[in-house]
């Protein structure tokens, strides 16, 4: 079967950390060729788990849409891959959808955590010279969920079939059990040390005393019941009442500060998203606090290059130079990209950054034989914002709407912190600045992302869209989960598809670099990465 024009690409990035900061070449693939492409009439979905991929099919051939698909596999990877999403967490949307006027119209939704009413920018500072967890466990790293808004938000403008109906499929997993895969064992051997230690989390993960293992099913029952009552009262469930009280009682239980108050004034957010033309396409993505104008900036200044990509050693070594330059700049733009609510100006900021004015003169500072020390690219001399997992999923339905989703609970397991109610916290407040901490290089933290009471944390999630200029139809929806790598991946992903005509499957296939103003390092890891003959241009591998 093929999929009609409009959704006829799809794809999904699962970022690994392969190659960091090298310059070479876009890597061959490896020798384990990629799955050739599927094609259908109807849709497509793309999860990292195959049975909530099914999950979205099966809704939109009962005659839902990409909103009514997404939303269904999102609840189910929610409980599958409960140790980086779920509804304890939060994350954005990209969200492309029929018009009227037989067009397409662009909306982000923001349903990204915030700091609770009683946080401050000191709240992490200590004069222990130990490391510290305070922002990565327990009560005090958690952050007011976003997930549910941004369902709800969704849902209501764009979603076709019943909310009740979307949250069945994952109420029969949790409830009937599900089986244990290969990221999940992994995610659970991580957690090893307290897991089997804590009530809560061994009544599902350990229930015999000993983590499961791949294979084994789990259960989640007290998460089914939860799922059931908001899938029965709608999001307001969640936000108010019972579950509020104990998702504040869990937190505070251990050193947290978030309340009931603070869940029930929560709010998800539409967006304008950013957007530019690229070669033959329009790439719409994520604006501020996410960093989808971070990856359309290096775009931009790397499409002002010849658009030659033959794979002769120098054209790639070349190419991968420029590309890389403009990385640079455009992760130190990003350190002024902090939440619109309290940066002044940021929306223009991100639009200026991608004017012709502007990209000419980064890439007037890019020079194909060098490379510079960190503080050329960033004049603010601040430092970049390092942050951790995620999920991403994209739908592209029949009618040519489309979905690309990133979402969240920060590190595995998020705060560690479980409630009653079976929902594990987020940890996203690791993702602000705090003041007088500076790195490795001496970069001071961004005050753009210092804390405030109700302020979201910067972003590196990247959600992205592209259309074809002429015919306007869908040509891929992406992004990409692996922290601070996002936007590098979903660059490269964007990139290796418009630039290189690779198909989704060999896109993400391929090896990355990363780069993020944070110094180089290489992992043995990337088995596949192989440096083209060349030089490496000066910079520390």
């Amino acid at each position: 079967m093929r999929i009609p024009a409009p959704c006829r690409a799809i794809s999904v990035v699962v970022a690994s950390l392969t190659v960091t900061g090298v310059l070479g070449s876009f890597p061959k693939p490896p020798a384990a060729r990629p799955a050739p492409p599927l094609s259908g009439k109807h849709g497509a979905v793309a999860t990292e788990v195959a049975e909530c991929s099914t999950i979205g099919v099966d809704t939109m051939k009962a005659g839902g849409n990409a909103a009514d698909a997404i939303l269904a596999s999102g609840l189910c990877v929610g409980v599958v891959a409960a140790y980086h999403s779920g509804i304890g967490g939060g994350g954005f949307m990209l969200v492309r959808y029929p018009t009227s006027s037989k067009k397409h119209a662009y909306e982000m939704i923001d349903f990204r955590e915030t700091m609770p009413a009683a946080g401050n920018e000191t709240m992490y500072v200590t004069n222990s010279t130990t490391p510290q967890t305070l922002s990565t466990i327990g009560g005090l790293a958690v952050g007011v969920p976003g997930e549910l808004r941004g369902w709800e938000k969704l849902h209501k403008r764009h979603g076709r079939l019943p909310w009740k109906a979307l949250f069945q499929p994952a109420i029969k997993l949790a409830r009937h059990g599900f089986t244990v895969n290969v990221d999940l064992a992994a995610a659970l051997d991580s957690g090893k040390s307290w897991i089997p230690d804590d009530p809560l989390w061994a009544e599902v993960y350990a229930p015999n005393g000993t983590l499961l293992r791949e294979g084994d099913t789990a259960y989640r029952k007290r998460y089914a019941e939860t799922l059931e009552l908001i899938a029965e009262h709608g999001a307001d469930a969640f936000y108010n009442g019972r579950i509020a009280v104990n998702t504040a009682e869990a937190a505070y239980a251990r050193g947290g500060i978030l309340t009931a108050h603070d869940l029930a004034n929560y709010t998800a957010i539409i967006r304008e998203p950013v957007n530019i033309t690229y070669r033959n396409n329009r790439i719409f993505s994520t604006v501020a606090p996410s960093s989808g104008a971070v990856v359309l900036s290096a775009l931009k200044v790397f499409e002002g290059y010849p658009a030659n990509f033959k794979q002769s050693d120098a054209e790639i070594n070349l190419s991968t130079q420029r590309l890389i330059e403009a990385t640079r700049f455009a992760y130190g733009q990003r350190t002024q990209y902090g939440d619109p609510a309290f940066t002044s100006n940021v929306t223009d900021l991100e639009k200026f950054y991608l004017t012709p004015k502007a990209v000419d003169s980064v890439r007037s500072q890019i020079k194909d034989n060098q490379t510079f020390p960190l503080g050329y690219y960033d004049p603010t001399k601040y430092t970049p914002l390092e942050d951790h997992g995620t999920s991403h999923m994209a739908v592209i339905d029949g009618s040519g709407m489309a979905v690309s989703l990133t979402t969240t609970v920060n590190l595995f397991w998020g705060s560690q912190v479980m409630t009653t109610d079976g929902i594990i916290l987020n940890d996203e407040m690791d993702d602000f600045s705090t003041p007088g901490q500076t790195n490795a290089f001496g970069f001071l933290p961004s005050p753009i992302n210092f804390i405030r009471p109700f302020k979201r944390p910067q972003s590196s999630i990247s959600s992205s869209i592209a259309e074809d200029l002429l015919t306007g139809e869908v040509t891929i929806a992406t992004g990409s989960a692996g922290g601070s790598r996002i936007i590098t991946a979903t660059m490269q992903e964007l990139h290796h598809y418009i630039d290189q005509g690779m198909s989704p499957a060999e896109c993400t296939h391929q090896a990355r670099w990363h780069d993020q103003l944070s110094g180089q390092t290489f992992s043995p890891k990337a088995a596949t990465f192989r440096c083209r003959k060349g030089p490496l241009r000066g910079v520390k591998v």
